[in-house]
């Protein structure tokens, strides 16, 4: 019981870690996407003040960055978060039970295997 205690304890722990470095990861990028929004924004602004497109269309263009880096955004999320999800699957400890039911087959096995000499 104490075993299976530590390893459901270690398996939190290694999520706190990996949700920790998905933060990092997701606000690293929401960063990089707000400097993108943002010089997007005074480029557009820059060609509106030389009059080479009109307001109307900077509006739409940043309009449309935003809700694609948006999109973007969220998509990283997502595959971040899937792939986090698969590896941990990957990762978690066996349990005692799961042990104890590996060393009985192994037993048998061995027995099996012992009767064919």
């Amino acid at each position: 019981m104490a075993e299976e205690t530590q390893n459901q304890n270690q398996e939190e722990q290694k999520k706190e870690e990996i949700d920790s470095l998905l933060k990092k990861i997701l606000y690293q990028g929401v960063a990089k996407a707000s400097d993108a929004i943002d010089y997007v924004s005074k480029t557009v602004s820059g060609l509106v003040g030389q009059n080479k497109i009109s307001n109307e269309e900077g509006k739409k263009i940043v309009s449309n960055f935003t809700s694609t880096i948006d999109g973007k955004v969220k998509d990283m999320e997502t595959r971040l978060r899937e792939t986090i999800s698969g590896a941990l699957q990957n990762v978690r400890p066996a349990s005692k039970s799961e042990v104890e039911e590996l060393r009985k087959r192994v037993e048998a096995l061995e027995k099996i295997v012992a009767g064919l000499d």
